[in-house]
């Protein structure tokens, strides 16, 4: 009795003498801040302390904590957000294409010419010409081809991929060190173009990309460093604070933990390890002890994902279909497009992962590979009795309607991309897709109603913008910054600015398992938010692709100021 006697008075005692807690180190008041919680749950202020949010609440109140040294910033009534989580991203491709020819700017087929032309005369040193952008829609075919891309036939080779990473064009010069020709054959997932006479025609389409992309030299991990600062600064001055990885390896991951070890990472950072049916055992078990070793405390750095790549695109023709593509012949080798694995290993892998706590990703555009996923998941689950896995389907462009409630019945996310709808870009998808599946394009509003828990991206730099801005432009709008069309395209899947907000926020700290730390502004969660120029809430839908960023804060430091 004695001791518990003394323990209750020295605990007592230390509790009288304990020091006032420290004051916040930042604070943001006079603003609209949304906390995320719900579609109307605002407040005017908000208290950080360090890389913690310690208060929110009224101006007055969260004002009275603040301390001699605390930075407090009167933001006149601007909105502020949880930052956005680009829950699809491939960041190290991005920020490299940052120091290449970069074309997701460019509208028309004049404008990316020009500008590759203008890279060439800038880069008069540089042995090969690579970069990425230009959209299907530039070519009537849907393709490039040496007539059309004559201005690129010079003494240099010129490999440039489209914006969605999935088709690329080679110039007749690297075609010629590739020594590809009349008699050049492919086989595989993918397709090397030839012309009705049989001669290449410089476009090549996924897997036949390598006949000419693994002659380009190596970027060594310096050159990758460079541009992973690049892209760092860009995502900054864009409110993205959280990515995850949707594709890599052991090297993406340990560029990330040199960055972060230096202290320069600006952004959290999720890997997702590439699979295919080349993958060893022993390459699987490398990346289990990746997963174990990196674990999940580390707020900036986890390794916990695995991507597949189920199918192609539907501007290629290589997105697997369930009935044929509307623009093919039934008797074409392209007509229901391509699966890039055998089902039955595809199955293995995916049960195999599932039992060793990965969460999966399936890049699946086609209606028939978004079923193959929906299905493999649902084997893997039931047969390892796994439980809250939080797998994913990415991109799901087309889906049949009998699969839409398997999201929530499976807890499953589909994670989507609104940039990708972006009408203007979407002609030659729509001819492909045909008229009887073009209302379920994009779904994000069916599979809101069927309650799965949507996940917003971008797919950088597969994809004509990264700002998260421009995506839920179109999700809430399903109309470009022009106005076109005005009806919107396939009305009926638009989304609310609340609901799309959310798929850019906190659903994406959610399906990593980390809703409990950041995506919301609450306290005790990590002090990563944006202040934006107008409120995202209240204007006119039409000018949300005006609004830009004025300040991101990462860990409870200003990483990005407008000014």
């Amino acid at each position: 009795m004695r001791s518990l006697l003394l323990l209750f008075l020295s605990g007592l005692l230390f509790f009288q003498c304990k020091p006032e807690r420290s004051p916040p180190t930042l604070i943001l008041h006079n603003a609209k801040i949304w906390t995320g919680e719900s579609e109307n749950s605002f407040v005017e202020a908000i208290a950080i302390r360090d890389s913690l949010i310690i208060s929110i609440g009224d101006s007055e109140s969260i004002l009275a904590l603040a301390g001699p040294e605390t930075q407090v910033l009167d933001l006149a009534g601007k909105l502020v957000t949880a930052g956005f989580n680009d829950s699809h991203i491939h960041f190290l491709g991005g920020s490299m294409g940052l120091t290449q020819v970069e074309l997701s700017g460019a509208e028309t087929f004049d404008a990316a010419i020009t500008s590759t032309l203008k890279f060439i005369d800038d880069n008069p040193d540089k042995e090969w010409i690579t970069g990425r952008g230009w959209q299907y829609t530039f070519f009537e075919s849907g393709l490039p081809d040496h007539e059309t891309m004559k201005a690129l036939d010079i003494d240099r080779p010129v490999f440039i991929r489209a914006y969605d990473g999935h088709s690329a064009y080679a110039n007749p010069k690297a075609m010629e060190l590739a020594g590809l020709d009349e008699a050049s054959v492919f086989t595989g997932f993918g397709e090397l173009v030839k012309d009705e006479n049989g001669k290449p025609t410089g476009a090549l389409k996924e897997n036949a990309m390598g006949l000419v992309g693994n002659l380009v030299p190596e970027d060594t991990f310096e050159d990758e460093l460079d541009g992973l600062r690049k892209g760092l600064e860009y995502a900054a001055s864009l409110g993205i604070t959280s990515v995850q990885n949707a594709s890599g390896s052991e090297k993406d991951l340990r560029l990330f933990q040199t960055l972060y070890e230096n202290g320069e990472l600006t952004l959290r950072y999720a890997a997702a390890f590439s699979v295919s049916e080349e993958t060893s055992p022993s390459q699987l078990e490398r990346f289990a002890f990746l997963k174990d070793s990196v674990g999940v405390s580390n707020p900036w750095i986890r390794a916990d994902a695995i991507k597949f790549m189920i199918d192609g695109v539907i501007e290629g023709h290589t997105g697997a279909m369930l009935a044929p593509y509307s623009d093919l012949p039934p008797s074409d080798p392209l007509a229901l497009g391509q699966l890039n694995f055998s089902i039955e290993n595809y199955q293995k892998l995916v049960k195999t992962l599932d039992a060793k706590g990965f969460r999966l990703y399936a890049h699946a555009i086609g209606d028939r590979g978004v079923r193959e996923v929906l299905n493999a998941y649902e084997k893997a689950m039931l047969e390892n009795d796994s439980k809250e896995r939080r797998h994913r389907v990415e991109h799901i462009e087309t889906i049949n309607p009998d699969d839409i409630p398997r999201f929530s019945k499976l807890g499953v996310l589909p994670s989507m991309e609104p940039i990708h709808a972006e009408p203007g870009t979407t002609t030659v998808w729509s001819k492909a897709v045909g008229e009887e599946r073009l209302p379920y394009s994009f779904a994000w509003r069916s599979l809101l109603d069927a309650d799965a828990k949507l996940v917003f991206s971008s797919d950088w730099p597969a994809c004509i913008s990264l700002n998260p801005i421009r995506g839920i432009h179109d999700a809430v709008n399903r109309r470009n910054p022009s106005g076109y069309p005005a009806e919107g395209w396939i009305p009926q899947e638009r989304i609310s600015i609340f609901e799309a907000m959310k798929a850019y926020t906190s659903m994406g700290a959610y399906s990593s398992f980390e809703e409990d730390r950041k995506g919301l502004l609450k306290v005790g969660f990590l002090a990563d938010l944006v202040v934006f120029s107008r409120d995202l809430f209240a204007i006119d839908p039409m000018e949300i692709h005006q609004v830009v960023v004025e300040k991101t804060v990462v860990d409870g430091k200003i990483i990005y100021s407008k000014d």
